[in-house]
């Protein structure tokens, strides 16, 4: 799965939630995730 996103939303989310979009992206491909279905 790829994924873009905007650089300055990037630098705001990680100041907002000390996270960064490349690690929350990590979330998608961990094989031990539970999904709602």
């Amino acid at each position: 799965m790829a994924f873009e996103w905007d650089s300055g939303k990037a630098a705001a989310n990680l100041k907002k939630h000390g996270v960064s979009f490349e690690e929350a992206a990590t979330a998608f491909r961990d094989p031990l995730s539970a999904t709602g279905r």
